[in-house]
């Protein structure tokens, strides 16, 4: 928060009666404080000072010295201690450690994700509730360089699987704040750019250290880890990712060097990323589009690549053209891709069936398929707008909610270039009036009869038409199939309170063909608590909702997957603290 330009609007002494005010604030905010470390910071004879900002916050310090508090709210009811006095005492708040690398991001003004945090492997996770105060330090330097609230509690952090943000961060060593004072580094570790380990205090628990098997998942560019290890399904540090996804073997021999199958995944991801999704973040971009390919039984690990980063590795597709990247939130994301780049439009991945067509006038594969998982079938399909009836025949004006699969996509694209001889030299089509129209937007440069590689106008093609997800599940009267319009909404399992008692609520149970009523009677047989059945709250729902007496949520996901094959990956747990 003292990032921005902060000037000071007014500044005075306080009184003695103010100072033992200030003193009791201190040691309730940071009762580790000891009664004498509290007389050396407000002795009897120092000349305190209040600093009001033009952000509203109020800074405390000595009279011509370093600032030694600061309230973020000017409302005084919680203080916070500067890096100054963190460096004085630096075991006056409890804790969090993070990598050295992570540390410039902090720096730079970002917050703390969970993925970022050096968690303990021989013990739980120490535990924290939302809000809680907590001091960030790098293993191997003693003092403190930041210090900030928990965006979360540590029962909240596990059910999210240890990602998303972790510390908010309010102070740190050479934020504006920290130049109100004399500017003086702790020691030889703090740098303005990173905060390092002292050589002569790094141990076991410096930034080389693996992180806990709990810290899965994906980082951010505010905080990622040196070289953590992963998993599969866990998405990777932005700035360093060291994955091992299916075991630490190294990749087999072959022709194709790290380097060019990353590239390769990349170009595979984005055929796969669809318009809806942008502007997508690096991190998302890797787990869900990225790693499905990725040659089986291969271990990604960018730290032995020439590139060391997955932003790097981005960066040289944006610097090519192939993408453009945008800074959203902090976050660096990809805004936009170019479907027709001569890279994207040519490729070809290496994991090809080798039943795939090869002839120029073979349909061209759409860039998704179905998802198999326990007896669970998700299929990706598209409606067709007015716009785009005619590239599908006759059948679409007849039957305007007709649904395709990919592979229908691309055949009728296909069959259309055939009948209108709009097939080129290559595998590339020409473009029409109606396909430069429909695909193409007016600021791009492609004009009627412009070539375009058919892979490359496959995609252009399904990005322009209305998604829909087809579900079959099996069931022991047959299967169950379900057609949703959009995004696949995950089911969704909260705990609340309803006049003080605990309660769990389920609903997008429709997603995955599941009749509400039934399942309620289900429910109360498993779990012998009562259940009603109402309609979701929301001019825009159109589902409905079970409410469950108890804090049953944890052992509901389990039954779905136990008893019905959900994937944990669709099934969204909030606020139960129950397994």
């Amino acid at each position: 928060m003292f990032k921005k330009n902060i000037t000071v609007s007014q500044t005075s002494l306080l009184g003695g009666k103010d100072n033992k005010s200030l003193k009791a604030a201190a040691k309730k905010s940071c009762s580790s404080l000891s009664e004498d470390q509290l007389s050396d910071l407000f002795s009897s004879k120092a000349l305190i000072t209040l600093s009001k900002l033009n952000n509203r916050s109020l800074v405390y310090g000595s009279e011509g010295g370093d600032p030694l508090f600061f309230d973020p709210t000017g409302h005084g009811d919680r203080l916070f201690p500067t890096v100054y006095t963190l460096a004085r005492f630096p075991d006056m708040l409890e804790k969090l450690y993070t990598y050295s690398p992570v540390s410039d991001k902090v720096l730079g003004g970002a917050d703390l994700f969970l993925q970022g945090l050096i968690l303990p492997t021989d013990q739980p996770i120490p535990a924290f509730l939302a809000g809680s105060v907590r001091a960030l330090c790098v293993p191997g330097n003693p003092i403190p360089f930041a210090v900030g609230t928990m965006a979360v509690s540590r029962t909240e952090a596990q059910q999210a699987g240890m990602k998303g943000r972790g510390l908010t961060i309010l102070h740190s060593f050479g934020d504006l704040l920290w130049q109100l004072g004399s500017g003086a580094a702790p020691n030889a570790g703090f740098t303005p750019s990173r905060i390092h380990p002292l050589p002569d205090q790094a141990g076991p628990e410096d930034e080389a250290s693996p992180r806990a098997k709990s810290s899965v998942d994906s980082p951010s560019d505010d905080a990622e880890p040196d070289s953590p290890d992963q998993t599969e399904e866990a998405v990777p540090s932005i700035e360093s990712l060291s994955v091992a996804e299916e075991s630490s073997a190294p990749p087999p021999n072959g022709a194709v060097s790290l380097d060019e199958m990353l590239e390769q995944a990349v170009l595979g991801g984005l055929q796969t990323l669809k318009a809806i999704e942008l502007p997508i973040q690096f991190s998302d971009f890797y787990s869900k589009h990225m790693l499905a390919h990725r040659p089986p039984g291969v271990t990604f690990d960018l730290k032995q690549s020439k590139y060391k980063k997955l932003s790097k590795l981005l960066d040289k597709f944006s610097k090519d053209k192939v993408i453009t990247q945008k800074v959203v939130r902090k976050q660096d994301t990809i805004s936009a891709v170019d479907r027709n780049h001569p890279q994207l439009a040519g490729f070809t991945p290496a994991a090809a069936p080798a039943t795939a067509p090869s002839s120029a006038s073979a349909p061209a594969q759409a860039p998704a398929g179905p998802s198999t998982s326990a007896g669970l079938v998700i299929t990706p399909c598209y409606r067709a707008p007015a716009t785009l009836r005619p590239l599908f025949g006759p059948e679409a004006a007849a039957d305007k909610d007709r649904l395709y699969d990919a592979a229908e996509v691309a055949a009728a694209l296909s069959s259309y270039a055939q009948q209108q001889r709009l097939r080129g030299a290559g595998g590339t089509i020409a473009l029409d009036a109606l396909l430069r129209s429909a695909l193409f937007g007016k600021k791009e440069e492609v004009s009627v009869g412009s070539a375009i590689p058919e892979r490359a106008l496959v995609a252009k093609l399904t990005d322009k038409l209305q998604l829909h997800h087809r579900l079959t599940r099996q069931t022991p009267q047959g299967p169950v199939s379900t057609v949703r319009k959009g995004v696949l909404p995950p089911i969704t399992i909260a705990a609340g309170k309803k006049r003080g008692h605990p309660i769990t609520t389920i609903s997008h149970m429709e997603s995955f063909g599941f009749v509400p009523d039934d399942l309620a009677k289900d429910f109360q047989k498993a779990f012998s608590s009562s259940c009603s059945v109402g309609e979701l709250p929301g001019k825009q729902e159109h589902d409905m909702e079970i409410t469950m007496q108890g804090d049953l949520g944890a052992k509901v996901a389990v039954w779905f997957t136990a008893h019905h094959g959900i994937p944990a990956k669709y099934i969204d747990v909030k606020g139960s603290k129950k397994a």
